[in-house]
């Protein structure tokens, strides 16, 4: 009999399922491997400062270094390089940006996000940028689609991932224990992210789904060096001339396909700023899983007991899940307190 059954193979299954295996749980991961899901087309940003008053990031001191330490972690396992400091340029679109920003550089607790008071100014011809902007310090990138796979590649590798889609019309609970097809379990724990709405045991929960899509483009001689913040967000992708430009957030949709109306959002806000001409070359998107109070959600179903659920990290997961799937693993084999802030019984 295995330990725990982990529902999902994104961003939470994934490190949720490595903390549980690092402490020598039998656990196996049930994931059909869907192209298009949140976690494979983020931007893999993790920016401490956000919004237009640029306000730190929720824990961002404790989430930052301790995701730098995982990801650094499975680099080193892997042999492989996805994860890195990267440069970022906010656009300033007023006066008044300006004057918060010179406020938050006066303020000792963002000394370490900030680095430095002067505005930059970019390349007038390739950036409308009349009021300049100023560089983030402490931004990280994660090359997700690369560090899933590797992690897929490790998990099968060991014998702990199942690539078939998880059906909760196959699964029961039997004297405490949990049965799916052949396989047997003392906890399951669903890390299935916008699927999560459909799960019989958690559907009831706040929920509240967001679609986003985003654009690929090509275009030449433009800053391949760092990412650049407006309206939206312009990220070198890698590819020669290639750039990631995102992403909306519409909680008002029909399906999660890429749409026109995402599109054409993405592009007004693109040239609102940009002046370089460039191409579309891609169009993709997917459903976020969200929670009204932007805070994770974690626990067990207060029913049945062997059902746990690990979801609800939104457009922060990347620095969010790392921290707390090392403390759901707390919780679960040492008993640590979850806290309350995202402890599912803040709804119950």
């Amino acid at each position: 009999m295995l330990d725990y059954l982990i529902v999902g193979q994104g961003i939470a299954g994934s490190l949720l399922s490595w903390f549980l295996l690092r402490q020598n749980q039998k656990v196996v991961v049930i994931d059909k491997g869907d192209i298009s899901t949140s976690s494979k087309i983020a931007s893999g940003i993790s920016n401490p400062i956000t919004g237009r008053r640029f306000v730190k990031t929720w824990m961002v001191d404790d989430l930052f270094s301790f995701a730098q330490l995982t990801y650094q972690e499975f680099e080193r396992l892997f042999g492989q390089s996805f994860y890195s400091s990267t440069p970022v340029i906010k656009l300033f679109d007023s006066i008044k940006s300006q004057n918060d920003w010179s406020l938050r550089c006066a303020s000792y607790e963002y000394l370490a996000y900030l680095k430095s008071e002067e505005i930059i100014y970019l390349d007038r011809d390739k950036v409308k940028n009349d009021f300049g902007g100023f560089e983030i310090r402490g931004a990280t990138r994660l090359k997700t689609a690369k560090f899933l796979k590797a992690y897929r590649d490790y998990l099968l590798s060991n014998n702990n991932l199942v690539e078939e889609k998880f059906t909760v019309d196959e699964m029961r609970i039997e004297n405490d224990d949990i049965f799916w097809k052949d396989l047997s379990a003392k906890k399951i724990i669903f890390c299935e992210g916008a699927f999560a709405v459909e799960n019989p045991y958690f559907k009831y929960f706040p929920f509240q789904l967001a679609k986003g899509e985003r654009l690929k483009i090509k275009m030449k001689d433009f800053y391949a060096d760092r990412i650049l913040i407006g309206e939206v967000l312009v990220m070198p992708e890698g590819e020669a001339d290639e750039y990631y430009i995102g992403a909306t957030h519409d909680w008002y949709f029909d399906d999660d396909q890429p749409s026109e109306k995402g599109k054409n959002e993405l592009l007004a806000n693109l040239r609102s700023f940009l002046k370089a001409p460039f191409e579309v070359v891609g169009h993709e998107s997917a459903i976020r899983p969200t929670v009204k109070d932007r805070r994770p959600f974690i626990g067990f179903h207060p029913e049945f007991p062997q059902v746990g659920i690990f979801n609800g990290m939104g457009t922060k997961g990347l620095s969010l899940a790392p921290y707390f799937a090392n403390h759901f693993a707390e919780h679960i084999l040492n008993n640590k307190t979850l806290m309350p802030e995202v402890d599912i019984k803040r709804f119950l």
